[in-house]
């Protein structure tokens, strides 16, 4: 295609590239969005079976999918939207795997999202004010909080105001209701366990629904989609970001390195501003081949915490029944779906339960649903009870054994490939005993009974996959697992403890800025994304054109 002229280049399609091209956009700055994937159409992005379970089955045995086929939402969605690892590999230490899934395609990861949008409380962006452990965010929940407004707006998410201050409200266009199971399964943990509950908050559907146009949860359905309709974005697909370089005199980016991934050519683009948006790991790449340590014609990083300090969410899962609420007469075949607000949270944060058991730090949520797995009842071993799940998330502390570096080797198109360092450390592996000793809790003051798989279906060898499925091992699944991966490229208040500024910019080359996950230096407990279009959207909106 031929490349117009533009004032700033956007590294990536997906929920943060989105918003980043659209807040520019609108401020009449003209911009080049590049993208490792394709463009692909509705309906070629919609699950389908049989068709999708045989390519899953193909995924799998050619190592197409090996790691990203372990993640839940591989057998929802269509296994197209998640990346071919023998193209775009990584490495890892056998004994620490870590499970990277990878989205190359107009609207990237969005395209799967579960759509969860939970705020970060006043108090996740200080913790360290609240244990002494490790590092603040430079910016404060306030100067967030009106972007939080816009983003919720504009996608339009669903919600209740429960007034909790581990989830602050936000800006909903209406709720979705519990099912009744989930209303009885609140009311139970509430009034005998004092635990708290509210209906969770999100989008209504994602990708895999059959509908003609793009949802809400994608950037192609929402904020790319407004991007390109102002006229001042285009789009360079196929095109995988190397690395941009210096210059010399004035230490900022003068050129980005692209490699064309259809014929494996070169291209050297100039550049006023990069912006990159290509999902946290990704990001730390391009940084990391970007250095002077790697590049010649590389930026400095003074502080030595680039690619250190990676973080994820520690989870744990279990599967439950409780009594069917619903006559038996009265039990029909269709089911809700299951949604970022179709389900509910206990959102506990740093408030936990039993206190005097707690031998770590930091806090947890636990997302969960009944009757919205869409399991036929005649598939169910027991009719004459609903079926849930609880997944707890748990905060990761910011670690520098956890880390991003380049690998020795190379992909296809000669591009060093990451090489990612982490695992659990003692305070995550503590955290998860009390969490599995919490979501037992809450299922038997449910009055329900925690089953396997296998126990709750009728299927044939569906105990052959659920042995071979970690999330369902009983054990924390590896780094990686739930897609909440941050940290790497840390935003601090000085250039000495930090990667970026409190604008997202590099210290040592100041127009580029990292507006991704890649430059968190805490996690939290919250699902990430709807932080992440919040800091794209204020660090956009300090950009004025020149």
């Amino acid at each position: 295609m031929d490349i117009n002229n533009y004032d700033a280049i956007v590294v990536g399609s997906g929920a943060t590239g989105g918003v980043a091209a659209l807040t520019l956009a609108e401020q009449g700055i003209r911009v080049l969005v590049i993208e490792a994937g394709p463009e692909i159409k509705r309906n070629e992005a919609i699950s389908s079976e049989p068709k999708d379970t045989l390519n899953r089955l193909f995924g799998i045995a050619s190592k197409k999918h090996a790691n990203q086929s372990q993640h839940p939402g591989y057998w929802k969605n269509n296994p197209e939207l998640y990346s071919n690892e023998l193209k775009h590999p990584y490495s890892q230490p056998k004994n620490k795997p870590f499970l990277w899934t990878q989205g190359k395609q107009y609207g990237g990861r969005s395209l799967t999202w579960g759509g969860i949008t939970l705020r970060f409380s006043p108090e996740d962006f200080h913790p360290s004010q609240q244990d002494g452990y490790g590092p603040d965010w430079p910016i404060t929940y306030n100067e967030l909080s009106p972007h939080y407004d816009f983003i919720e707006k504009f996608c339009g998410i669903y919600g209740q105001k429960d007034d909790i201050k581990e989830v602050p409200n936000g800006k909903y266009i209406g709720e979705i209701p519990l099912t009744d199971n989930e209303t009885i399964f609140g009311n139970k943990i509430k009034s005998k366990l004092n635990y708290p509950f509210i209906q969770s908050r999100g989008f209504d559907r994602n990708s895999s629904v059959k509908e003609d146009q793009w949802p809400k949860s994608s950037s192609v359905g929402t904020t790319l989609k407004k991007a390109l309709n102002t006229g001042n974005v285009q789009i360079l697909s196929n095109h995988l970001v190397e690395s941009f370089e210096i210059d010399k005199i004035t230490e900022l980016a003068s050129k980005i390195i692209i490699v064309n991934l259809e014929n494996g050519q070169r291209l050297a683009l100039k550049c006023e501003l990069i912006i990159l948006c290509a999902s946290t790991i990704s990001t730390l790449r391009i940084l990391l081949n970007s250095e002077n340590k790697s590049n010649s014609s590389g930026f400095k990083d003074t502080s030595e915490k680039l690619g250190k300090c990676l973080m994820d969410h520690i989870s744990i899962c279990r599967f439950f029944s409780v009594p069917n609420s619903i006559p038996k007469k009265n039990i029909s075949n269709s089911y809700p779906e299951l949604s970022g607000a179709g389900s509910f949270f206990i959102p506990f944060g740093t408030n936990l339960p039993k206190p005097e058991s707690i031998k770590f730090l930091r806090g947890y949520g636990i997302w969960g649903a009944i009757d919205r797995l869409g399991i036929p009842k005649f598939l169910q071993k027991d009719v004459n009870s609903s079926i849930g799940f609880l997944i707890a998330h748990g905060e990761v502390l910011p670690r520098k054994e956890n880390s991003v570096s380049l690998s020795n080797k190379t992909d296809s198109w000669g591009i060093p490939i990451p090489h990612i360092e982490f695992e659990w450390s003692e305070n995550e592996l503590e955290m998860a005993k009390h969490m599995d000793c919490t979501i037992r809790d809450s299922i038997e003051a449910a009055d329900g009974k925690i089953k396997s798989i296998d126990e709750l279906i009728n299927l044939p060898y569906v105990d052959f996959f659920t042995k071979k499925s970690i999330a369902l091992s009983g054990n924390p699944p590896p780094p990686g697992y739930y897609i909440h991966e941050v940290g790497g490229a840390a935003m601090g208040l000085s250039e000495e403890e930090s990667v970026v500024n409190k604008s997202n910019k590099l210290w040592r080359c100041k127009n580029v800025l990292v507006l991704d996950g890649a430059c968190w230096p805490t996690s939290s407990w919250q699902s990430p994304t709807l932080t992440m279009m919040a800091i794209s959207r204020r660090a956009c909106l300090n950009i004025k054109k020149t």
